[in-house]
């Protein structure tokens, strides 16, 4: 009897402290989404000297995040462009993931027997991750209600257990590693189809401002109508389906002034081959574009320079990055909850369970 005592005031214990830590980590959320709600963003010019650094890099590269559609699902995409400029800097050039069609939605603890899903990730170059980073929002031409609510997901994400299924890859446990910094608004003159150095233009901007390295990834957002290639018929572009094959990417880039700088390009989801399957609990715009900022996020934690964690060992998935295993081609995806709100977006991809998860 006394053991049974001993036991259920543990076990009292052990309850009143997840509970303590439960209010915390709500505490924290409702304090990250609070400062989200009051963003700050600074508004800023391209200069010409944006526009000369923009033509004056080295080692870029970039990861696309294929459209849900036969024409991209199942390809690898080399832009001509970054290919040979990279080659002249002796570095590699653009990768893309599978978009395999095989997305799993196993849930934890796994698959069947035996229990191995055939595209775990590897690191076997031991390329740099990130165990901590700010993202820095840049609202380009549109307020940043244009994309429903990225710096309030973010907050959310920051503190939720779901970002936990980093740790795996990213050597590191701590809570509140991924937090959310100043924003940068840009409103200036632009084509309705930008290439890689517009994007370029845009990312220095805001990066000469708020800092450089491995400390900050700049989400570069595109408002609905703008169209973004990297090269002639490698594009986002929802007007030209001949030409539409990505519906985002993430990257990083050497500026000769600033150094390395690391950025995702976020175009308008909610449209057809982007967008979340309805009904979703926040709607199409809010839970399509949450859903591909976490894609584009957790893929630059896990590998930024894509010299990290990706699948090497599947001729099917090779070169299929955390987010590209587990992203479901008809946009389906069950609702979870993202530090106590529930929103519709992809799992990741697990190694320790052999499958897409949403929790560590």
């Amino acid at each position: 009897m006394k053991l049974f005592r001993v036991s259920r005031i543990s076990m009292a214990v052990a309850f009143l402290l997840f509970f303590a830590g439960s209010l915390k980590l709500s505490g924290i959320a409702a304090q990250n989404e609070a400062a989200a709600a009051q963003e700050s963003v600074q508004s800023l010019q391209v200069t010409a000297n944006d526009e000369i650094a923009a033509g004056d890099t080295a080692g870029h590269h970039v990861h696309l995040h294929p459209l849900r559609a036969p024409a991209a699902v199942g390809h690898r995409y080399e832009d001509p462009e970054i290919r040979q400029g990279n080659r002249q800097n002796g570095s590699s050039g653009i990768e893309t993931g599978s978009g395999a069609t095989n997305s799993a939605l196993s849930t934890v603890p796994g698959v069947p027997a035996p229990g191995f899903y055939p595209a775990d990730l590897s690191n076997s170059t031991h390329g740099k991750v990130l165990t901590s980073v700010q993202s820095n929002n840049v609202y380009v031409n549109c307020a940043a209600n244009c994309w429903g609510t990225p710096s309030t997901f973010l907050a959310r994400l920051a503190v939720s257990n779901f970002i936990h299924v980093t740790d795996e890859y990213a050597g590191a446990t701590g809570n509140n590693r991924y937090t959310v910094g100043t924003a940068t608004s840009i409103n200036t003159p632009l084509p309705a189809k930008l290439s890689s150095n517009n994007i370029l233009q845009l990312v220095h901007t805001a990066a000469r401002a708020h800092g450089s390295g491995y400390d900050h990834i700049y989400h570069i957002f595109l408002r609905s109508g703008v169209d973004v290639c990297t090269s002639a018929n490698v594009c986002y572009s929802p007007d030209n389906t001949s030409t539409f094959v990505f519906c985002a990417y993430h990257g990083s880039v050497d500026f000769q002034d600033i150094g390395h700088v690391l950025y995702s390009v976020e175009p308008y989801q909610n449209v057809r081959g982007c967008s979340v399957a309805q009904p979703s609990p926040n709607g199409a715009l809010v839970d399509s574009t949450s859903s591909t900022l976490s894609h584009e996020l957790i893929e630059t934690i896990t590998d930024p320079d894509g010299n990290a964690w990706f699948a090497q060992s599947s001729l099917i998935e090779y070169g299929a990055e955390i987010g590209d295993i587990c992203e479901n081609p008809f946009g389906k995806y069950g609702a979870f909850a993202i530090s106590g709100k529930s929103y519709a977006i992809q799992p990741e991809y697990s190694n320790k369970y052999h499958s897409c998860a949403t929790m560590p």
